[in-house]
């Protein structure tokens, strides 16, 4: 029963992605027209732009419904919750999706990884880090999935690059966990986890600083809030 759950959960969430994408394609902009020649700005691509937030309020709710519904049932078999353990029951369906929400935005409008938010928001909830850590990987790759798509469709991702930095963090990666799993291991702490969090999270805002400076210095500070058009060629 809990595979079959887990397997519902996971084709959801799948589901959920692929609609956001089919979405953004046929909304189209840049180098991908339309399919039913939507100009940017039309109704239909506007239409098709926000089509995306009832699409996923419905797994949203959904999901919640499920959650819901499996916290009663630990209740009624006098479950035992362990440290770390999350107990989803109504009000928590509804405070911690509003958190990762304002994360998700936050990040998109800092231009910042949004792990680098959800990871820490996690640790608060009193998830296991080695958890929250997976989680969070977990829900990235569905959002920059999401987010790349987007930038395909505008013609805005430079396929070397692409393919380079792809690459680069898969590879780092892997060394990261595997580094990370012997320490565990040898330990038996999970601090490190804790630890590698805040230390991304400490040079990302040093990072932005510095980035930000040397823009301000430049005179770029006045580009950063210069009005574009939507459809045009600024934005």
């Amino acid at each position: 029963v809990r595979e079959a759950s887990l397997l519902c959960k996971i084709s959801s969430l799948t589901a959920c992605f692929a609609g956001v994408c089919v979405l953004t394609v046929l909304k189209g902009g840049g180098s991908l027209p339309s399919p039913f020649s939507f100009g940017c700005g039309s109704l239909g691509y506007w239409v098709l732009y926000f089509g995306n937030i009832p699409w996923v309020l419905i797994f949203a709710l959904a999901f919640r419904a499920l959650l819901v519904g499996e916290f009663k049932a630990k209740l009624r078999n006098g479950h035992s919750f362990a440290a770390g353990e999350v107990k989803w029951d109504s009000h928590n369906t509804i405070k911690y999706p509003i958190f990762c929400t304002a994360a998700g935005l936050l990040a998109g409008l800092f231009g910042v990884g949004g792990g680098i938010v959800k990871g820490p928001l996690m640790l608060e909830m009193g998830i296991a880090p080695s958890v929250a850590s997976a989680s969070a990987a977990a829900m990235i790759l569905f959002t920059s999935a999401a987010a790349s798509t987007s930038f395909i469709v505008f013609g805005l991702l430079h396929v070397g690059y692409g393919c380079l930095f792809f690459t680069v963090g898969f590879v780092s990666t892997m060394i990261g966990q595997y580094g990370v799993a012997r320490v565990l291991k040898k330990h038996g702490r999970q601090s490190p986890i804790v630890l590698s969090i805040g230390l991304v999270i400490c040079i990302s805002s040093v990072l932005v600083f510095v980035q930000d400076a040397v823009d301000i210095a430049s005179g770029g500070a006045a580009e950063l809030f210069r009005a574009h058009g939507v459809c045009s060629r600024g934005a």
